[in-house]
């Protein structure tokens, strides 16, 4: 069973941001599109646990910042930010 990933609006700000200032954003595009198809399929497992209920994925050059909610099977990223210049 998959997760469905929601983005806050300030995450999808960020995001948008970090594809604006890439020199490539095709692999900003290729590195979202890999962030949310991992937080889909196993969220539990994607990156490393941070403070309270917070996970850290990196998938370069992105790094997003999300919260689980296994009995809703929803996934929030939180924040998203560009890791190195590309």
């Amino acid at each position: 069973m998959t997760f469905t990933v929601v983005w806050l609006e300030s995450a999808a700000s960020e995001l948008a941001e970090a594809w604006f200032m890439a020199k490539d954003r095709a692999l900003v595009t290729a590195a979202s599109r890999d962030i949310e198809q991992r937080l889909r399929a196993h969220p539990e497992s994607a990156g490393e646990s941070r403070q309270g209920l917070r996970r850290i994925l990196i998938a370069g050059p992105l790094a997003v910042m999300f919260e689980i909610s296994v009995e809703d099977r929803l996934v929030r990223v939180l924040s998203v930010w560009l890791i190195e210049k590309t």
